[in-house]
């Protein structure tokens, strides 16, 4: 019975020796059990070369295992077959529970216990304390005996409170994963098949205290333990100083194994020391050979030869611009070194030390460059489909069946709906306002713009599939006294009808059809996953009473837990993976990427419950845990020597300039250390992409081919004209990409042009008489397309259940409307009504255009209530200043809501634009107000908005803003007509901003001078006609600036000089020019004008808001497409443009 040590460095042959050695005594001694005992990610490969040694390529008595599965040996062998254990979705089940209960006993951890990941990171620490042999006795007596500063102490407090939690609810049900090797270590004296075994461990840099007992309980078992450590050979083995020694790990190792074995009077044997040259990893590689013996060493040489071309034979560094390009780099030279010949996809292997960055760029770059390979990591599967329709039909029962909720879930795609049921549904639902369990129960009655009673039967139809599997689950979570058991029950039946297993299988198949294997195993497990999550939470938390917010809870800390693992599609492929996790097997070539500050070493940011300070200070305390952020930094470098001495013939370290965020890198350290272990070795800069490199397959080349359809490199040239020209022709010439290549070429040479419809469509779509609104004509000078998809095509936005500034501004029209009524009925006058009959007068014609909307979404929401309560408030302001500016002139209001439809005959809304063509235009004005003397009548038009709508003479000049002129050439004819005695004079067009403005001041103002402030914030914003006579009747109060009109005057009492001020002739060529603008766009719109032409006009465009930005395309890439940049231009030199088109 003996303990041995095979040693040697890496590269040495370790792992052979004892292979080989193993089998041969296999096959002497067939009655008696060998062990290779290697961590789990190993035990593949290493069945797989121990089969390989065997003569008859079959191994008897020889058993790969790792640590937990000799344990599971054992408990086979003993019948031990009951005993659970814990998996990490279980542990995190439980401690939520244990969470919820001990809430209240928790000091610093109770404000983190709800957040998203924070019982993984207690499941975490829980599962290092019993790694190490920390059970709750041994923590409460540390806690008692060390002066720890208060707040760790509390800490550690709570850490113990949940660690006995979690031991008390797994007791006697299951044991965790942890545990497994202290039963073994209980058990192992009653197997017979460890007796006289011998052992053999590989492939470990260390173990773990509970490793330790483990071999310290086999020591006098077993017959012999082999144990390889890497090692330079030229070190003393027995003599451990620090742990800045490269192989510190290794001598605490053998001198823990030396002392248990001592302890156990297990003999040690003199160790084995391999060092032969000749039979090591690098007897093809000098330079690999001389860098395992340097690297990292005190006393290291630098290598002799100085000729960068063989040492590049051995090793080369490379910068490239970014991590993609690094893996790039890597598919490029595996392809070149595989079409040689002298290489397998298995002789190479990329590694990284940020491998989630890394990872993401794989799949496509490695596909692209027709390379098999592995990704060796673990997939966390909360965002898997099946998950999240766990999840979200949870949350459909907690929120009460809310719209967000009900569509989370159906767009899982397992709900068995179809997407375009789900679209239907989805749009009825928003229109209607079908929110609550109880309008979804309820027969769908409420028709839309869109949804008509036909329409109605299917939809309730869909609604009764969707409700009818939730009848069940909802009564079963509604339950006050439901357990998790009679929750998970109906959850699984829920499931069940679904089909769900079947909808995941079929999925599955299609992966497979697609030859995405990874995808496929997914799917593969996923449902087995999930099942074994329920199956603990009815077991361990069966009879507990849970509400559906706790529980979904609870299965979340499950679900975060999961993970999916996949193994190798097939033998051939190359390995990608972790530095320190993933395990290399007899690789030629290496990819070391990410060679950069913060990667390689990693940075230690790992804040978790225990920070890094306080595990020193346990560790100061003599409480052994994982190693501190110190310790990691030389165990990382020790498994960086690993990682570059696993190749046999060439080294690659690679390092991005710029990382994925766009921020600046730094090469690593280490970079600068094999420089300088290799003088003549230097940094290869690699600016972009090598062209004879890419073009290795078809699906690589395609970089190239695009590169060349614009050639915006400043290094293309003959020569990679010549090239393309050529892989262009393959491409044409190959059937299998002929037509994806024709379609690339067709967008290339995509060019935008506006084709016209013709005016037979335009005539079908409008009519011989166009019949417009003047919002619409704007709308046209807009953009000639978007007029075209709301008019022509009368496409519409999506309805909303919703209260919109839309309905907001109707409702404001109407009060408006019915106050000014209610007035004219009344004995009061806008001059003479009292402040008391006012607010009754404008509560009422509130209250009557509230009711009157048939708005029911107004009362939907708290947030609504709240907007109709404000509107009211704003109303009141409204007639107040309305009132108020009224009060101030001797214009009085005359006419209200003064309508003109297309049967009125008035010249001003009636437009020849030919023989056969008309063009008629409806509105209506939201308020007259005239003044007559002997011989005129002066008309002044006001027009209502709820937005903060202003007018400006160069938005009308471009045709965007003709709305008020309309109206006022509309009520200057519909006037004149109606006083033929009289000359009916234009005083003003105005818009007025329905608001209650905030106002500044110091705080000392009266009441009256916060009125005058809220009077002048609130004053018409139009044109106002110069004459004397006319302005000073619309305010006679008129001294400096106006509180009523957007002008101001002089000392000598004329108007100061403003686009908002305009004579009578000004006016008159402002009238016809809006005709002009009118009849223009009414003649293109019959000529069928649709071209997408989005103006802008200072930093405004009509792309701003437009809702069609999906639908016409428009891109300034593409040539055609272009923005009309309108003119911007003085007043003058608008009248002077007016002028010129007369």
């Amino acid at each position: 019975m003996a303990l041995q040590f095979v040693l040697g460095s890496a590269g040495s042959g370790k792992s052979g020796y004892v292979f080989r050695k193993t089998v041969k005594e296999a096959q002497k001694n067939l009655k008696k059990n060998y062990y290779v005992v290697v961590p789990e990610q190993f035990t593949m490969q290493t069945q797989r070369e121990l089969v390989r040694l065997q003569e008859k390529n079959s191994i008897m008595n020889i058993d790969v295992v790792s640590f937990q599965r000799l344990a599971y040996r054992i408990f086979d062998e003993l019948g031990k077959t009951n005993m659970a254990v814990l998996e990490e979705t279980g542990k995190n089940l439980v401690l939520r529970k244990v969470a919820e209960e001990r809430m209240d006993d928790l000091c610093v951890m109770q404000g983190n216990m709800k957040k998203m990941g924070y019982i993984s990171e207690v499941k975490s620490l829980i599962s290092e304390l019993t790694q190490y042999n920390i059970d709750p006795d041994t923590l409460e007596t540390f806690i008692e005996e060390q002066n720890m500063p208060p707040a760790f102490s509390y800490k550690l407090q709570d850490i113990l409170t949940m660690y006995r939690g979690f031991r008390s609810a797994i007791s006697g049900m299951y044991i965790t994963a942890e545990e497994v090797l202290e039963a073994f270590c209980d058990m192992a004296e009653e197997s017979k098949l460890l007796q006289d075994a011998v052992l053999v461990f590989d492939g470990f840099t260390g173990f773990t205290p509970i490793q330790n007992n483990v071999l310290y309980r086999l020591m006098g078992i077993v017959s012999d333990i082999y144990v390889t450590v890497t090692i330079d050979p030229a070190e003393d083995i027995y003599s451990y100083h620090d742990m800045q020694e490269l192989f510190a790990m290794s001598k605490k190792t053998v001198a823990s194994l030396m002392k248990m074995a001592e302890e156990k009077h297990f003999e040690v044997t003199e160790p084995v020391v391999l060092k032969n040259p000749k039979a090591d990893r690098f007897r093809e590689a000098p330079v690999l050979r001389f860098l395992e013996q340097n690297l990292f060493r005190t006393r290291h040489h630098s290598y002799e030869k100085k000729d960068e071309k063989e040492i590049k034979e051995g090793i080369e560094i490379l910068s490239l611009p970014n991590p993609r390009r690094e893996l790039q780099y890597a598919a490029e030279e595996i392809a070149r070194l595989v079409h040689t010949g002298a290489y397998r996809y298995r002789d190479f292997a990329i590694i990284s030390g940020a491998i989630e960055e890394y990872g993401s760029y794989v799949p496509q770059i490695m596909e692209e460059f027709g390379i098999p390979f592995f990704l060796d990591t673990t997939k966390n599967i909360l965002l898997h489909p099946f998950l999240e329709f766990v999840r979200s039909l949870l949350q459909v029962i907690e929120d009460n069946f809310s719209e967000e909720a009900m569509f989370r879930y159906l767009r899982c795609g397992l709900s068995q709906i179809s997407e375009d049921e789900i679209d239907l549904l989805e749009n009825y639902v928003l229109a209607a306002g079908i929110r609550g369990k109880k309008k979804w129960e309820t027969r769908f009655i409420y028709t839309t713009h869109e949804v008509t009673e036909e329409d109605l039967e299917a939809l309730n139809e869909l609604r009764i599939r969707v409700m009818e599997p939730f009848l069940k689950l909802t009564a079963v979570f509604r339950k006050k006294s439901a357990t998790v058991r009679e929750c998970t029950t109906a959850l699984y039946q829920f499931i069940v009808s679904l089909q769900i297993e079947q909808q995941l299988k079929y999925r599955e198949n299609q992966y497979k059809e697609e030859k995405d294997l990874a995808k496929a195993k997914e799917y593969a497990q996923i449902y087995r996953i999930v099942m074994d999550i329920l199956d603990k939470m009815a077991t361990l938390l069966g009879d507990e009473v849970m509400d559906i917010s706790e529980y979904a809870k609870v299965l979340e800390a499950g679900f975060e837990a999961a993970k999916v693992g996949v193994i190798p599609g097939g033998y051939d492929c190359v390995m990608i993976g972790d530095i320190e996790r993933t395990r290399l097997d007899d690789i030629k070539v290496l990819f070391i990427v990410g060679v950069n500050d913060g990667i390689v070493p990693k940075s230690d940011n790992r804040g978790g419950i225990i920070s890094q300070l306080e595990r020193e200070e346990l560790a100061k305390n003599h409480m052994e845990l994982a190693p501190t952020a110190r310790e990691r930094v030389f165990i990382q470098r020790f498994y960086l020597y690993l990682a570059v001495t696993k190749p046999s013939k060439k080294l690659y370290l690679t390092y991005a300039r710029v990382g994925s965020d766009g921020s600046a890198k730094r090469p690593s350290y280490f970079i600068h250390m094999i420089e300088g272990l290799f003088p003549g070795l230097k940094a290869e800069l690699i600016t972009g992409e090598q062209v004879d490199e890419t073009l290795v397959t078809p699906e690589s080349s395609m970089a190239f081919l695009l590169e060349g359809l614009y050639q915006e490199d400043a290094g293309w040239n003959d020569e990679k004209e010549v090239l393309w020209q050529a892989l262009l022709h393959w491409y044409e010439e190959e059937p299998a990409y002929r037509e994806q290549v024709k379609a690339i070429l067709d967008a290339a040479e995509l060019k935008y042009h506006a084709e016209p419809i013709s005016r037979a469509v335009a005539k079908a779509l409008y009519g011989n008489e166009l019949k417009n609104s003047v919002t619409r004509l704007e709308q046209y000078a807009a953009c000639a397309c978007a007029h075209f998809l709301t008019y022509g095509l009368r496409l519409q936005e999506r309805e909303l259940f919703e209260f919109r500034m839309a309905d907001m501004g109707n409702i404001y029209h109407q009060a408006l409307e019915n106050y000014s009524r209610y007035l004219k009925e009344s004995s009061y006058s806008w001059f003479d009504i009292t402040e008391e009959a006012q607010k009754q007068l404008m509560e009422r014609a509130m209250e009557e255009a509230i009711a009157s909307s048939g708005n029911a979404a107004m009362a939907d929401t708290a947030a609504n209530r709240y907007q109709v309560a404000k509107m009211k408030k704003i109303f009141a302001r409204t007639i107040w200043a309305l009132t108020s500016q009224i009060r101030q002139g001797k214009f009085e209001p005359s006419q209200f809501e003064v309508g003109f439809s297309y049967t009125d005959d008035l010249n001003a809304v009636n437009f020849k634009l030919s023989e056969e063509e008309r063009m008629r235009l409806q509105g209506r004005i939201d308020r007259i107000d005239t003044y007559e003397d002997k011989d005129k009548l002066y008309v002044k038009i006001i027009d209502y908005k709820s937005g903060n709508t202003g007018f400006e003479l160069l938005s009308l000049y471009h045709g965007l803003k003709l709305q008020l002129v309309v109206y006022m050439n509309a009520a200057m004819e519909l006037f004149a007509k109606q006083n033929p005695a009289k000359e009916v004079v234009p005083a003003g067009m105005f818009y007025y901003h329905i608001d209650d403005p905030m106002v500044e001041g110091t705080g000392s103002e009266s009441e009256e001078e916060i009125r005058r402030k809220i009077l002048e914030n609130l004053r018409l914003d139009g044109v106002v006609n110069t004459e004397d006579d006319i302005y000073r009747a619309m305010d006679v109060e008129l001294s400096g600036k106006s509180n009523v009109l957007p002008i101001s005057v002089n000392k000598d009492g004329t108007v100061r000089k403003s686009d908002k001020a305009v004579d009578k002739e000004e006016f008159r060529l402002i009238a016809d020019y809006a005709n002009y603008r009118i009849a223009e766009a009414g003649n293109a719109i019959l000529k069928g004008n649709t071209e997408v032409n989005p103006y802008l006009l200072k930093n405004r465009s009509s792309c701003d808001y437009c809702p069609y930005a999906a639908v016409c395309g428009f891109d300034k890439k593409i040539p055609g497409y272009e923005v009309r940049r309108l003119e911007e231009l003085s007043s003058e030199e608008i009248y002077e443009r007016m002028k010129e088109v007369f």
